[in-house]
C-alpha cells in the first residue's frame, strides 16, 4: 500500500484518459501530482483488475480515494475533479 491518498485507474487508447491526465498537468499544474498513483491497465493489469472489481468500476478513467473508497467514475470537468482530490 503506498501514502498516496488517490489512484487514477488508466489504459492505453483512452481518449478520457489522457484528457483528464493534461487537465491534472495543465490546469491544475501538477498540485495532486504527489498525491495520486497511476495505475495503468497494460502496465499494472493484476492491481488495475484488483482495484476495478473492488470497486465495481467498468470503465476508464476514474479516480478512486484511497481512505474513503469513494470513486470519481469518468470525471468531466475541472471542477468536479479538483473539488473530488481538494478532500
Amino acid at each position: 500500500m503506498t501514502d498516496q491518498p488517490f489512484v487514477l485507474l488508466t489504459q492505453d487508447h483512452c481518449p478520457q484518459c489522457e484528457r483528464l491526465k493534461r487537465m491534472l498537468a495543465g490546469p491544475l499544474r501538477g498540485q495532486f501530482s504527489g498525491q495520486i498513483e497511476i495505475v495503468h491497465r497494460q502496465q499494472h493489469p493484476e492491481e488495475f483488475e484488483h482495484l476495478t472489481r473492488e470497486h465495481g468500476l467498468r470503465s476508464t478513467p476514474a479516480l478512486i480515494h484511497r481512505p474513503s473508497g469513494q470513486v470519481l467514475p469518468g470525471p468531466t470537468g475541472l471542477g468536479e475533479v479538483q473539488r473530488f482530490l481538494g478532500r
